[in-house]
């Protein structure tokens, strides 16, 4: 019996051994992996954030055009009202030059 305690005993001891150092292995394994993954949160968390600034700068860009638009729109009319002002007052001007040559 005691030849195959022996043995059996070193063999126990390596297997504990083994499954300390499997343990140990496996928990650095597992605190490299929740490491990397909190990297990667923070990662996204920036880019997430970075999103939501290009976003918001979009908009206020797509509502400054549509005020730009509207502002140029305006101009556009006022400037042909102008014109039409201007063509209405020349005419007049001709005309009344035109009256002051034949009296």
């Amino acid at each position: 019996m005691e030849v195959i305690e022996k043995p059996a005993m070193i063999a126990a001891l390596l297997l504990m051994f083994a499954s300390i150092g499997t343990k140990a292995g496996t928990a650095h394994l597992i605190w490299r992996m929740k490491h990397q993954i909190n990297h990667v949160a923070t990662i996204k968390q920036e880019a997430l954030t970075r999103l939501k600034l290009a976003q918001s700068q979009k908009g206020v860009a797509g509502q400054n055009k549509t005020l730009l638009t509207i502002k140029k729109v305006k101009l556009e009319k006022r400037l042909n009202r102008m014109n039409k002002d201007m063509d209405d007052i020349k005419q007049e001007d001709d005309a009344r030059k035109q009256r002051d040559e034949i009296e």
